[in-house]
């Protein structure tokens, strides 16, 4: 047996190799065939990450991919609500029309919980060609949708359920493979997400008056469709639970269902308080955000500009939010995940409480705030899977994952309508304490991540985390 040492934030890790595999929780099995454990699942696991290579980036590019599609899809809902609600759901009350998103916000997210584990323990192609199914068949339906009934069946269970069985393999394979220079791959990966939603709004803002609303989603579905089959090809996973292999191995028989969920709807994670920060401040961030995007193409509209217009300032949100993402994921390897997290939330706050509270009836100013703002919150989605995993077992990211956003997902079903109810008749007023509502969610969310970190390392600051 043989080892190693390797720092990580200052600590050092012992790293073994030539173990048998049932003698630890984790297997990962490398490009050379051999197989290496870490004996303390108490540890962050350090075993020979390929930090790079054709494998790697291979999986980076399919997660990239299938984040266009799922992502894509979030940051571009503006387009998709702001239609429908002024078209075949121009005569229902706007709170009632705000379900459908809610619905479809939360479900993307809240089946994670049982996902995050389901991939620890069997990896990612069931789960990918799943929701590449339910992506596919939902937005056949959309097209065909007339009714509140019919778009919450079709947008907001089946797509909605099928970026649910996507979105957490997609981006925590990305972590199988990289440990130093993980910030960076999430961020590249990730990008996919501002790609379409630069890509999306402009498409259908096109097709809509070209081929009407029912050719311009099949479209979108099929666009859809090929990102998600190349994502399933490419984003492999690196890591299984040694259970997990030792069942395959084992008679189907004698298989039994507790052991394949075990690790399942684990809470006793909630009981470290690093963590059960880091779930706060993403809980507010990403409701903060994900309010915003749904209404921000009515809000623009409210403001006088027109609905094409509208879709620019989704497509600028977005194209700014590729240098957020990327960027803040190559400083976070050099000046510490937590720290760069911080800085860019920070960045939300001012540009919320500074552009776009006092000067979003501005319609020339908005085009400013989607600048600024999409350039600073594009790192909520990006490096939360980075900060998460600096304080998380790799063999048990994917349920930690799932965990955290099941949390997101509750704030985004109700949180979505009491922005609808706050927006209530469109004026202007009530769409200024709406972007307070946003604002107020942001600034909680960056004090508890600022909490997050306090319990990790105190009030130092000079310190790389």
């Amino acid at each position: 047996m043989s080892s190693t040492l390797l720092t990580l934030n200052g600590i050092e890790l012992e790293t073994l190799s030539s173990i048998s595999m049932t003698s630890s929780p984790v297997a990962s099995i490398s490009d050379n065939s051999h197989i290496l454990v870490v004996p303390d699942p108490t540890e962050n696991e350090v075993s020979d990450y390929p930090e790079g290579g054709l494998k790697a980036y291979s999986v980076v590019f399919g997660s990239f991919l299938g984040l266009i599609a799922n992502f894509g899809i979030m940051n571009s809902v503006g387009a998709i609500q702001a239609y429908i609600a002024t078209h075949q759901l121009a005569g229902v009350n706007a709170s009632t029309v705000s379900w459908i998103f809610s619905i479809y916000m939360s479900l993307s997210f809240a089946i994670g919980i049982l996902v995050g584990p389901y991939f620890d323990a069997r990896g990612s192609f069931r789960l990918l060609a799943g929701g590449c199914v339910l992506e596919f068949i939902g937005f056949m339906g959309v097209a065909q949708s007339r009714t509140v009934w019919q778009f919450i069946l079709s947008l907001s269970i089946c797509v909605g359920l099928g970026n649910a069985l996507c979105i957490t393999p997609l981006v925590s394979v990305v972590s199988h493979w990289f440990l130093v220079k993980r910030g960076r791959a999430n961020g590249i990966a990730t990008i996919g997400g501002s790609v379409g939603g630069i890509v999306i709004p402009l498409m259908l803002g096109a097709l809509y008056p070209k081929v009407g609303f029912p050719w311009a989603i099949r479209i979108l579905g099929f666009f859809c469709l090929c990102c998600m089959v190349s994502a399933t090809i490419l984003a492999k996973e690196r890591f299984i639970r040694a259970d997990e292999i030792a069942q395959e191995a084992a008679p189907s028989g004698k298989r039994k269902f507790l052991a394949q969920t075990k690790g399942f709807l684990d809470f006793s994670a909630l009981l470290d308080l690093k963590y059960s920060f880091l779930i706060g401040g993403a809980f507010c961030a990403e409701l903060a955000l994900m309010s915003m995007v749904t209404y921000f193409a009515t809000y623009a509209i409210a403001q006088g500009m027109s609905e094409s217009s509208s879709y620019v300032l989704l497509t600028i949100f977005n194209a700014t939010g590729v240098l957020g993402r990327l960027l803040p994921g190559f400083l976070s390897d050099t000046f510490g995940h937590y720290n760069v997290m911080i800085l860019m939330l920070i960045g939300v706050d001012l540009s919320m409480f500074l552009m776009w509270i006092p000067f979003g009836s501005n319609p020339t100013l908005l085009y400013a705030f989607a600048a600024v703002c999409g350039f600073f919150s594009a790192s909520i989605l990006s490096l939360t899977p980075v900060c998460l995993g600096t304080i998380t077992p790799i063999h048990k990211f994917g349920a930690r994952y799932g965990l955290l956003y099941f949390f997101v997902s509750i704030g985004n079903l109700f949180g979505i309508p009491l922005g609808a109810a706050i927006i209530g008749d469109g004026s202007q007023r009530n769409y200024t304490l709406f972007s307070l509502f946003c604002g107020l969610l942001a600034l909680v969310g960056t004090a508890s991540w600022t909490i997050s970190r306090y319990c990790i390392v105190g009030f130092k600051i000079n310190v790389k985390l």
